[in-house]
C-alpha cells in the first residue's frame, strides 16, 4: 500500500498565519512639548516678573515718602506699625499736655498768691516758668507777670481759666505747634477789702503754642493769638498792659 505524500514544505510555510499581535510597525514616543505651551508658560512668569518689580517699586516709593515727609515723624509711624507702639501719637500728647498747663497756669491766679510785702506773686512765676523756655521766661518777667501782680495788688482780681481742646497743629522731632482753646473768668471784690466777689462773663481765647523740646521736655517758647498767627507767628505772646492780663491770653478775646 502506497504512503500519503508528505505536504510541501513551501506550501505549508504559506499557509500558515502567525496569531501573535503584529510588531511589523512599531511607533516611536514623542518627546517634544508643544511649542504653543512652551511659549504660553513663558509669558506668564514674564508677566508676574514685571508685576512683582512694581508692586516692588510702590512699596519703596511709599516708603520713602512716609519716612521723608518733612515732619520728621515719618520713621515712627513705620515702627509702630510693627512695635504696636505710637511714639508721634506719645510726644503729641505730650506737646497738648504741657500747652494745657502753661493755659490753666498762666490764667489762675489771684489775691492768695500776692505776698503783700514785696506786692508779687512767687508762686505764680514759679508754675509759669515751670513750663516755659529760658527766653520766654524773660518775657514773661518783664511784661506779663508784672501787669498780673499789679492788677491783683491794686483791684484785688481773681482770674480763673477753663480749658475747651488743645490739639497739635505740626510737630518733629524737637519743635511744635499747639492750638489751645478756652476761655478766663475775671472776678472782683464787692469793695475793696471784701471776701465777696462778682463774676464775669467767661471770655474766650484761642491761641497757637510755639514748643521747643528741651532736655527731653516739650516747653512753651511763644505763643500768639491763634487769629494773629498768621501774621505774627514768631510773637513772644507778651502783651504788655494793653492786654486783659499777664502777657497771656487776654489778646485773643
Amino acid at each position: 500500500m502506497a504512503l500519503p505524500a508528505a505536504p510541501d514544505s513551501e506550501q505549508l510555510d504559506d499557509s500558515v498565519t502567525p496569531s501573535g499581535p503584529d510588531t511589523s510597525e512599531t511607533s516611536a514616543p514623542h518627546d517634544d512639548e508643544p511649542t504653543a505651551t512652551r511659549v504660553s508658560a513663558g509669558v506668564r512668569w514674564g508677566v508676574l516678573g514685571v508685576l512683582v518689580l512694581v508692586i516692588l517699586a510702590s512699596l519703596g516709593y511709599l516708603g520713602g515718602r512716609v519716612v521723608n515727609d518733612g515732619t520728621g515723624s515719618g520713621w515712627g509711624r513705620v515702627t509702630s506699625a510693627f512695635s504696636g507702639s505710637d511714639s508721634l501719637q506719645s510726644e503729641r500728647d505730650d506737646a497738648m499736655s504741657q500747652a494745657r498747663q502753661f493755659a490753666l497756669r498762666v490764667n489762675n491766679y489771684g489775691p492768695d498768691m500776692l505776698d503783700a510785702k514785696s506786692g508779687q506773686m512767687p508762686k505764680y512765676r514759679q508754675l509759669v516758668e515751670a513750663v516755659v523756655t529760658a527766653k520766654f521766661r524773660t518775657d514773661f518777667e518783664n511784661e506779663g507777670v508784672p501787669y498780673a501782680e499789679a492788677s491783683v495788688s491794686q483791684t484785688g482780681v481773681k482770674r480763673t481759666t477753663q480749658i475747651y481742646s488743645a490739639g497739635v497743629a505740626a510737630i518733629d522731632s524737637d519743635t511744635a505747634t499747639v492750638l489751645v482753646a478756652g476761655s478766663f473768668t475775671n472776678s472782683y471784690p464787692k469793695k475793696k477789702g471784701s471776701t465777696d466777689y462778682l463774676t464775669g462773663t467767661p471770655e474766650p481765647y484761642r491761641f497757637e503754642v510755639s514748643m521747643v523740646k528741651t532736655g527731653g521736655k516739650w516747653l512753651v517758647d511763644a505763643f500768639t493769638p491763634a487769629e494773629k498767627a498768621s501774621s505774627s507767628s514768631t510773637g513772644s505772646g507778651s502783651t504788655g498792659s494793653g492786654s486783659t492780663g499777664s502777657g497771656s491770653t487776654g489778646g485773643a478775646q
